[in-house]
């Protein structure tokens, strides 16, 4: 398992997400708001326990990398990553 500052370099996008008690959809983008070499959020598809619905998280939360099985663990339940928000503001 690896930090995302130790990834550098491998594309985010299609990563399972894992929360604290389950899964809890992929990676559908990765957003990068101050520069281009380090992102800042990711957005998560979580279509496979609430259709259609998008959540935008911090990298902050983001607890491991693991690039053989292609999943993040984040330091989050389920229904916090449902209560993230859809967007970021002003977008």
């Amino acid at each position: 398992m690896r930090r995302l500052q130790e990834a550098g370099g491998v594309s985010l996008d299609g990563f399972e997400v894992e929360a604290l008690d389950g899964a809890a959809g992929r990676i559908d983008q990765v957003l990068y708001w101050n520069d281009a070499l380090t992102p800042d959020f990711v957005v998560v598809g979580t279509r496979r326990w609430l259709i259609g619905r998008k959540s935008v998280l911090s990298i902050d939360v983001i607890e491991e990398v693991d690039l053989t099985n292609r999943r993040l663990r984040v330091r989050l339940s389920r229904e916090q990553v449902r209560q993230a928000p859809e967007s970021l503001p002003g977008t």
